[in-house]
């Protein structure tokens, strides 16, 4: 009989072990992102989203044919994921925005999402059906941008000050030329807006990566809008959570073979038995990739991008807190 109570007591301090974080204890505050680029609407040159045909100056080697420089009148009123292909002030245009290079990535980033879901991004269209690709040059030279020690952040900034901050979308960024050794990044910026701060958050591809080919580039595009959209969270089983960091966590699944995986493998898999991040029933972890406003079709029930009080992405919200993410949009829109 002593066994088995000794048995029982062993199972029962596994099962306490395992036990989800209590929503009250977590601090979302501090699982959010360091290292923004800030960006306001006080600054020199900013340009409203509402205003940016009127007011977006373009230099005449880059006004081509088929290119669009601005936001293009909306298909839906939905939320969507607007597309922007950014060069620096020096870089020789490759022109990928209408040549198909980025509609082929879009594509593959759908047809990948579309094979292991139900679901796919819902891209900014124009009237046409074609991609809404806006082109945007920015301020500093390669060799300046390569020296950033934030250059995703520096980019979502740069759109922000363009007029690329509608409230209702997040941006999917492709930078022509290389940064470091990165093939794809987070890009977040602190908008400061008459209504307060919020932090801007995008996916940022880089398109000239030496050891990356551009036919692949679906790949970091479609990992950065995940994080982007707020994934992984840190109350996803797999998710790795560095306790001793300031920041105290990394997003990523310490699992193999998942696009979000930090440890590679089969980059073709989303949450292959569902049990992470996408169409999830994890207790406690209510944010779920499935439900993002950003997918089509969409849920009844949607998400948006999860908020800490400040306004900031959080990687640890067991409880989607809708209003709050609402409200913190808002704050794009003056």
């Amino acid at each position: 009989m002593k066994y088995l109570f000794k048995i029982l007591f062993i199972l029962l301090i596994s099962f306490l072990i395992k036990l989800p974080v209590i929503s009250a204890e977590v601090d979302e505050e501090r699982y959010t992102s360091g290292g923004q680029w800030e960006i306001s609407s006080e600054n020199k040159g900013f340009i409203k989203y509402t205003e940016q045909e009127k007011n977006l100056r373009v230099a005449s080697d880059d006004n081509i044919d088929g290119r669009s420089f601005f936001d293009q009148k909306d298909t839906t009123n939905s939320h969507q994921i607007h597309t922007v292909y950014i060069l620096a002030s020096d870089s020789k245009d490759k022109k990928f925005d209408v040549n198909g290079t980025i509609n082929k990535i879009l594509e593959d980033t759908n047809n990948l999402l579309l094979k292991n879901t139900d679901k796919k991004f819902r891209f900014d269209l124009r009237e046409n059906g074609d991609f809404d690709i806006s082109f945007l040059r920015v301020n500093k030279t390669k060799k300046e941008i390569n020296r950033l020690e934030n250059a995703a952040g520096y980019f979502t900034g740069m759109a922000a000050l363009n007029g690329f901050h509608h409230p209702e979308k997040v941006y999917a960024i492709f930078y022509q030329d290389y940064y470091g050794r990165e093939w794809g990044q987070v890009g977040d910026a602190i908008f400061t807006s008459p209504k307060g701060e919020v932090e801007m958050a995008s996916g940022v591809t880089y398109l000239g990566s030496p050891d990356a080919p551009i036919k692949e580039a679906w790949i970091p595009n479609t990992h950065e809008l995940f994080h982007a959209l707020g994934f992984v969270q840190l109350c996803a089983p797999n998710a790795i959570v560095e306790r001793g960091s300031d920041w105290g966590k990394n997003d990523h699944l310490n699992t193999m073979n998942d696009i979000m995986s930090n440890g590679g493998g089969d980059f073709y898999r989303i949450d292959q038995k569902r049990n992470q991040y996408y169409d999830h029933s994890n207790s406690g972890c209510e944010m779920d990739l499935k439900k993002s406003a950003f997918l089509e079709p969409t849920e009844e029930d949607f998400q948006l991008q999860p908020r800490s009080k400040s306004c900031k992405l959080t990687r640890w919200q067991p409880q989607y807190k809708h209003q709050r993410s609402i409200d913190c949009m808002d704050r794009f829109n003056f």
